[in-house]
């Protein structure tokens, strides 16, 4: 079982895919999720085998806690946008346009990953919004846009692309931050070998192929 952040869904589940194909004796399994709710599983006794995060103090936390084995690797990174709807009805242009009270914003919830970065760009351009629609983890976020029950998400950019009905605002770089996803695996994981060989791929180039053609940047450029 691979525990994964929910903005890894499409990219791992075709990792998955590639990986069964060249370990016929391997069936991959994920379950998705905000990152800091798949800490407070593994802390609360949930088993799993391979452990993904959206960010470094995710499984710094992890580490501490001695639930994964200290030999993490980082195998991509994400930065952010403002995800609207393709027509973007609301015109939404810039970072300063999410202050409009007049728009609905979603962000992630303070305490998840996505949340802290949003809240860390906001704070950077100086934008404050009053009334923000909160989301649980990146999928929730987008899907709310995608549904027209919010005029924007700041959000992983990689959210934008793996939908059809939406697009990505670029973000300045001097006013984004760069999200990396580190993956390690579970300590009283029962398949330790299968779980080593699935952390190692996702450093191959079949992997980061996958993780580029979802709007990844990949590890080499670190």
């Amino acid at each position: 079982m691979v525990l994964a952040a929910s903005s890894l869904n499409d990219s791992f589940t075709k990792i998955g895919e590639k990986f069964e194909s060249e370990h016929n004796d391997v069936k991959v399994r994920f379950s998705f999720g905000a990152s800091s709710q798949i800490r407070q599983q593994l802390e609360g006794g949930a088993g799993g085998d391979v452990v993904a995060t959206a960010d470094a103090k995710t499984m710094a936390l992890l580490n501490q806690s001695s639930l994964v084995t200290k030999k993490s690797i980082i195998f991509a990174k994400n930065t952010f946008a403002i995800v609207v709807q393709n027509r973007n009805p609301s015109k939404i242009k810039t970072l300063a346009d999410l202050g409009n009270d007049k728009q609905k914003i979603v962000l992630c919830a303070p305490g998840v990953p996505c949340g802290v970065y949003a809240n860390q760009i906001l704070r950077q351009a100086k934008v404050s919004i009053s009334h923000p629609i909160l989301s649980s983890d990146a999928a929730s976020a987008v899907s709310l846009v995608a549904l027209g029950e919010a005029d924007a998400a700041l959000i992983y950019r990689t959210e934008a692309i793996s939908n059809s009905r939406l697009k990505g605002i670029e973000i300045p770089k001097s006013e984004n931050i760069t999200a990396q996803y580190p993956a390690a695996v579970i300590k009283n994981s029962s398949n330790k070998t299968a779980a080593r060989e699935f952390v190692k791929f996702l450093n191959e180039p079949k992997a980061q192929k996958i993780l580029s053609k979802y709007g990844f940047l990949p590890k080499a450029k670190l």
